[in-house]
Parts: C-alpha cells; sequence; structure tokens
C-alpha cells in the first residue's frame, strides 16, 4: 500500500524533524528549570521571612520609651 509511510524522513524533513524534537526537549529542559528556580526561590524567600521574624523578636527595647 504505502511503503513511504514505513520509511524514516530523509533530508529536509528529517532535519525538520530533528530540529522540532530538539526545540521540544529545549522547552521542556526550560520548564523544569523554571520550576526548580520557583522552589529555590519560594524556599529562600521563606527562611529570610523567617530569619527577619526572629530578628525582631531578638531587637532591644529603648529605656523610658512610651
Amino acid at each position: 500500500m504505502s511503503e513511504q509511510s514505513q520509511e524514516p524522513p530523509r533530508g529536509e524533513a528529517a532535519w525538520k524533524a530533528e530540529k522540532q524534537r530538539i526545540a521540544a526537549n529545549n522547552d521542556a529542559a526550560y520548564a523544569r528549570g523554571r520550576k526548580a528556580r520557583a522552589a529555590k526561590n519560594a524556599e529562600a524567600q521563606a527562611r529570610e521571612r523567617a530569619a527577619a521574624k526572629q530578628e525582631s523578636k531578638n531587637l532591644p527595647t529603648q529605656p523610658n520609651s512610651r
């Protein structure tokens, strides 16, 4: 019936297919990186908030303040 559909793409079609595969891999890698950075940034912000909260608890009070 159709022998051409059984053969792998050749020439420009193969190049375009490979380019599309690489682009998809790059997009997936960028997405994973954004997700990892977001998690890391959220964790760092939580640590900074906890440190600021702890620091504000330990501030001395001024004598004779109203």
